[in-house]
């Protein structure tokens, strides 16, 4: 007996509806607790299906938590390439400008905070884990992001993409933007504020575009 059409595409939407709940259960409640401590009976309760559904739409937690890793790193690409699509555009400013601009870029994604704090949390701690879930987040996001900015670099200072001292500088300077975001507690302590100002964000930019027109990354010469 064959599957009605419309039976089939409300079962596939229900299908993917639940998959999603599972999802964004699972990026809340890992989170929270970390990996270790997130149960399948807490994962499947925060998504408001059985227990039985995490194996069926999944295979069982490990792969649950790497699908949420991936829809995190899937949306984190298509935000760093707004950043970075600047380095493509050989006619708005020169090389140097144009990586002062991604960089400045990527800290506007970084600080507006748009996405859910358990986004945050999450990626925090499979970054501090250095885990699969964070090497799949890495390679598909951070990663390509890094490579972009270390060859506009390399461009612009003549020195080798490979270059362990301009790889480190670009790398060090990206962990520092990313910093206002997983470490914002610092920041706001040291500055007594309750959240980071307009005027906060502006002396930060100028901040990254001091640092990107130093001898820090030595973009100006050659050497």
């Amino acid at each position: 007996m064959s599957t009605h059409p419309d039976q089939q595409s409300g079962h596939e939407a229900r299908s993917a509806k639940t998959r999603a709940h599972l999802i964004e259960a699972a990026i809340d409640v890992i989170g929270a607790v970390g990996y270790e401590g997130a149960s399948t009976r807490a994962l499947a309760k925060a998504a408001n299906t059985t227990l039985s559904a995490i194996p069926y739409h999944f295979g069982g937690k490990k792969e649950l938590y790497l699908a949420a890793a991936a829809a995190i790193a899937d949306y984190a690409a298509g935000r760093f390439e707004e950043a970075v699509g600047v380095l493509d555009n050989n006619h708005s400013a020169d090389g140097a400008l144009r990586l002062e601009m991604a960089l400045i870029n990527l800290l506007h994604i970084i600080v507006e905070d748009a996405e859910p704090h358990s986004w945050t949390s999450f990626v925090a701690r499979c970054t501090y884990d250095n885990d699969e879930a964070f090497v799949l987040i890495y390679e598909r996001a951070v990663g390509p992001m890094l490579e972009r900015l270390m060859r506009a670099a390399s461009e612009i200072s003549g020195r080798s993409p490979e270059d362990e001292a301009l790889r480190l500088r670009i790398s060090a300077i990206v962990t520092a933007i990313a910093g206002f975001r997983f470490l914002r507690g610092i920041m706001l302590r040291g500055m007594s504020w309750t959240e980071v100002p307009a005027s906060g964000v502006e002396q930060i930019e100028g901040m990254v575009r001091d640092l990107c027109r130093s001898d820090f990354l030595s973009i100006h010469r050659s050497q």
